[in-house]
């Protein structure tokens, strides 16, 4: 009796084939021969244009020889075949923090750690990202506060000691309020860790003047950091049905462990 001839699968034949491809351009890449891993993953894309992991590295490749703009549409495609690919999330908001887009990259750097909080790459990459900003901010109100030094340098003495319309009808925040605030705030740092610092960051970006200018036709910023800003409320919620603030003795702290 002849052996039974065994029929591969044409799709498993591509697939093992695009992987030993992008295997082998990732090993190139640990050399640093990017432009060699680059025609590699080439190879394996033209084998199958679709290839989530193929379309990954090579974005990866992209930005490590300084082209980010390919590179966001190589994570860009392949979130078009899996909107919660953890690896494209990145890979897409380290493209936008490449090519400047300090708010859309934040976006997208909070969407991953929303998806993944255990990944320390995104906290790293929001930690990155809101100090690019600020500094960005920092030298806009720098520039500004130097163009108008002329003017403030006219305000008479009169002006400091007399109280302006505006300040008069101004309503005073009552220590009542102040003191509320203050609670709610140290309520928030004990249920939320770290992210309480991210969650104050993305409400204060909300408030921001230019925050509308950063959206686009795809991409709704404001839109983006109300959903951040919802889910981080929503953690909160949930730790505090799990460990009531007001059952907790004075001086311990919470170890924070997102599941």
């Amino acid at each position: 009796m002849g052996r039974k001839k065994v029929v591969k699968d044409p799709q498993e034949e591509l697939e093992a084939e695009c992987k030993l491809l992008i295997d082998e351009a990732t090993n190139l890449m640990k050399v640093h021969n990017y432009t060699k891993a680059m025609s590699i993953y080439q190879k394996a894309l033209e084998l199958n244009p679709s290839d989530q992991n193929a379309l990954v590295a090579r974005s990866k490749c992209y930005l490590l020889i300084g082209d980010p703009i390919k590179g966001l549409q190589d994570a860009e495609t392949a979130l078009t075949n899996d909107k919660n690919n953890i690896r494209a999330i990145y890979q897409k908001a380290e493209a936008l923090y490449f090519l400047g887009q300090f708010e859309l990259s934040l976006m997208f750097f909070h969407r991953g750690l929303r998806l993944r909080p255990e990944l320390n790459s995104f906290r790293l990459g929001v930690q990155k990202t809101q100090e690019a900003i600020e500094k960005t901010i920092g030298g806009f109100k720098s520039s500004k506060k130097q163009t108008s030094s002329a003017k403030s340098s006219t305000k008479t003495k009169r002006s400091k000691s007399m109280p302006t319309i505006h300040e008069e009808s101004r309503p005073k925040t009552s220590a009542k309020t102040t003191h509320k605030v203050s609670l709610e705030k140290r309520e928030a740092r004990k249920l939320l860790g770290e992210l309480c610092v991210d969650k104050e960051y993305l409400e204060g970006l909300l408030k921001h003047p230019d925050l509308k200018r950063a959206d686009t036709g795809t991409e709704e910023v404001s839109s983006l950091v109300n959903d951040a800003v919802k889910f981080l409320n929503t953690r909160q919620e949930f730790w505090r049905q799990q460990r009531p603030c007001t059952a907790l003795p004075k001086k311990k702290k919470i170890d924070m462990k997102w599941n």
